[in-house]
């Protein structure tokens, strides 16, 4: 028996993971317009980190922020 009862899910826990410096610097942001952007809706909520709550994005994620703030 595996650890995994979902082989599928896998892809999914080997993602990698970007935190909000690494984002910002990707977009070429400051932190500060990605607190505004997210405040006032114009790009989606994030997912957060289950133990430490911080904010991250997976590859997939970074795509469609670059595609909705005209960055990528």
């Amino acid at each position: 028996m595996t650890m995994f009862n979902n082989v599928a899910s896998l892809p999914l826990l080997m993602e990698k993971r970007y935190y909000l410096d690494e984002l910002v610097k990707i977009l070429g942001i400051p932190r500060s317009t990605y607190y505004n952007w997210e405040r006032e809706g114009k790009i989606p909520k994030p997912k957060r980190d289950p133990m430490s709550h911080y904010r991250y994005w997976t590859d997939s994620d970074v795509k469609k922020l670059k595609k909705i703030t005209g960055r990528g």
